[in-house]
């Protein structure tokens, strides 16, 4: 007996709705750090311009600010796909535990895939072969002013994550310039770390964190508390750990998405067979270094 088209049709129905509920329990890590923007085009472009400096005296007429050009960043959209197949005897025996099954896998692959895409980011920080658009790593100690200023400051560390180390990083953080040689008034508010540093962090500016700094015999003053959120991201290898200023984050680390990956469904009238698809099309990147400073003790 073949299946009907009123048949594929409830099951596809059914298919969309476990999808839309896998995607509502997935934890989206890449929410929590990207600016997620809706993309029309092969390829978003953004043009950096320097800062403004400092207001001028009044001289009887209005001073206009001079901008240096900025470093230039292109996002251009890469194209993933997955899918998986579904025989006609799967619904002629009414067996949709094991579509469910399928579609949890796929929606599982998905979901690893962006996450991994948008961690890359922070994993490959500190790792010369992934250049930003000054020319060296997200975490480098040669990041220069401008393209005009060949003047270098650093956002890197080498330390693990312990209370005094994290104010060593978070006052070099504050002393962060920007590409008139003035201060940029960088703020860290998130600590962002992986699986290794999970427990220390915790300790120093988690919901649960005390008012005496945790590992210290003198049980000093926990003045990290109430500075610092501590975002937890799994897929963060190493001993790497991040202070990040939240506001600036969303207006230097973007992702776009050209196509959100949803599943769609399409039957093979010869071959009684079901085909799953999802198919995204997206982009991730940072226009700048200055939202972020990182230390790897690996």
């Amino acid at each position: 007996m073949p299946i009907t088209r009123e048949q594929w049709a409830e099951v596809e129905s059914n298919t969309y709705e476990l999808w839309d509920q896998l995607d509502k329990d997935n934890v989206d890590f890449n929410a929590m750090l990207y600016n997620t923007k809706k993309s029309t085009k092969s390829q978003e472009n953004h043009l950096g311009i320097g800062s403004m400096g400092q207001m001028a005296p009044w001289t009887g007429t209005v001073s206009y600010a001079d901008f240096k050009k900025g470093y230039e960043k292109g996002y251009r959209h890469a194209k993933y796909s997955s899918g998986i197949q579904a025989e006609a005897e799967l619904y002629l025996f009414s067996e949709y535990e094991e579509i469910a099954k399928r579609t949890s896998k796929l929606n599982e692959s998905v979901y690893k895939t962006v996450q991994a895409h948008g961690v890359s980011t922070f994993n490959n920080a500190f790792d010369a072969t992934f250049t930003g658009p000054d020319g060296v790593a997200l975490c480098s100690t040669a990041h220069p002013y401008s393209p005009s200023d060949a003047t270098v400051q650093s956002n890197l560390e080498t330390l693990a994550l312990t209370p005094p180390n994290l104010r060593t990083v978070y006052n070099k953080m504050l002393k962060l310039k920007d590409d008139k040689g003035d201060l940029s008034f960088t703020m860290p508010t998130i600590l962002l770390t992986g699986i290794e540093y999970d427990d220390e962090a915790e300790k120093i500016c988690g919901p649960g964190a005390g008012d005496r700094e945790p590992g210290t015999a003198e049980n000093d003053s926990n003045t990290m508390k109430g500075r610092l959120t501590h975002i937890f991201h799994p897929l963060i290898t190493g001993k790497k750990w991040f202070l990040i200023d939240g506001k600036r984050m969303k207006n230097r680390l973007y992702w776009y998405n050209a196509r959100i990956p949803k599943i769609e469904t399409d039957g093979d009238f010869d071959t009684e067979v079901q085909k799953f698809k999802v198919v995204g099309l997206w982009s991730y990147g940072y226009d700048s270094f200055d939202f972020l400073y990182g230390s790897s003790a690996d």
